[in-house]
């Protein structure tokens, strides 16, 4: 009977005496690596993530596919939710590619070919009544639309592209819920158009925030249509500061999903959303939703990372907001005073970095062939607002 224990021992001290003589060569070895600052960190990350969504383009000049290697995915009938996960996600690539620095000559090809795309393929129709994934296609098709027209992409295309604005704003208006805002799944079983069913807050603000792009850039936006949106992500704010998960759910202001963990990678887009629409958010509102995100409960946001399964980690958290929360935290640190970016642009970059992958993209929540392009989008849209150069104004 001893000598299973004595047999367990032995290997004990083996590996022990083992570790002992190899470590003072990894020491070594760790030592030789040259301690880089999170802002040299995210610099690198944001070059590699150029590289890795230059080398990734589809020859359609789409970024993203159907494709999957997992046997269970989520909800995304082909043909029209497919079709929307990939404008979307083009168009956020758009726009990410346009933050960096990097890339020169070839990023330049790559953002025509992007933009050919979109304008080729924006006009995407909800798959049922109960799938309408359309909307995120409209609101990042949006943002990349704006982005583009900012940066003179294609000068020659411009009518085109503002004429693309125009049917977007149009499709939006069609798609806008009974409650004012947006939102992609009806799963109440109205299935109506206009959706009866309700918005989600999040939504809602990413819309928002293409429709802010063009008007910048001088498209026409309907006035009651944005009132309507405000008005609907106004009502999402529980309390305490933090959005709901959207109008439906503003009903249990305590419910998990609800408090400031679980809303924590919403509330930033909410807020800037509502701040490009020239509406009201306290500095303190807005450290708050900062210090929720990256302080207070940047672990449970973390434990959410790469679950297949929505809404199954802690306080109903899914890892797909995870990347989309930074980006939109990031944002908002431009609209902030320079002591807020002070104190969370390191906590920022930092939380980012922990979804590098050694091939130089991020992802967050296995989605088909989605994640890695739009996960590496939100993180360089991040990255570049927490270096002090190399950023572009919302």
């Amino acid at each position: 009977m001893g000598y299973p224990l004595l047999n367990r021992h032995a290997v004990w001290l083996v590996r022990t005496l083992a570790l002992c003589a190899i470590w003072p060569c990894w020491a070594q070895q760790r030592t030789e690596v040259p301690n880089r600052t999170s802002a040299e960190r995210a610099r690198v990350a944001l070059e590699h993530g150029t590289r890795w969504l230059l080398e990734n383009q589809l020859k359609s000049g789409a970024w993203g596919s159907h494709h999957s290697p997992r046997p269970n995915e989520v909800l995304a009938s082909a043909p029209g939710s497919q079709d929307a996960f990939r404008v979307a996600t083009t168009g956020l690539v758009l726009c990410a590619l346009l933050d960096s620095p990097f890339g020169g000559e070839p990023k330049q090809v790559a953002l025509e070919r992007g933009l050919s795309h979109l304008l080729e393929h924006y006009a995407v129709r909800r798959q049922s009544g109960i799938e309408h994934y359309n909307v995120w296609a409209f609101g990042y098709a949006l943002q990349g639309l704006g982005a583009c027209l900012r940066e003179a992409v294609a000068p020659a295309r411009q009518a085109e592209v503002r004429e693309a604005c125009d049917q977007l704003i149009a499709r939006l208006q069609g798609y806008q819920s009974v409650d004012g805002g947006w939102g992609y799944l009806s799963l109440q079983g109205y299935r109506t158009h206009p959706p009866a069913a309700s918005s989600m807050s999040f939504t809602t603000a990413t819309i928002l925030v293409g429709l802010s792009r063009v008007q910048a850039q001088g498209v026409t936006v309907p006035d009651d249509m944005l009132q309507k949106a405000l008005a609907s992500l106004q009502r999402c704010r529980t309390p305490d500061g933090p959005y709901s998960y959207g109008e439906r759910w503003s009903r249990a202001p305590q419910a998990l999903i609800n408090g400031a963990a679980g809303a924590a990678c919403r509330t930033p887009a909410c807020q800037y959303a509502r701040l490009l629409h020239g509406q009201e958010v306290s500095d303190s509102d807005r450290n708050r939703a900062l210090a929720d995100l990256l302080v207070r409960h940047g672990g449970l946001q973390r434990a959410g990372l790469r679950r297949p399964i929505p809404h199954e980690s802690w306080c109903q958290i899914s890892g797909y907001f995870y990347l989309y929360g930074h980006a939109y935290a990031a944002y908002m640190l431009e609209l902030c005073p320079p002591g807020l970016r002070q104190r969370h642009a390191a906590g920022l970059a930092q939380a980012v970095l922990a979804c590098a992958q050694p091939d130089g993209s991020f992802w967050d929540y296995p989605l088909y062939s989605y994640h890695k392009p739009y996960g590496t989008a939100f993180a360089m849209i991040a990255l570049a607002r927490t270096l002090d150069e190399g950023h572009r104004s919302p």
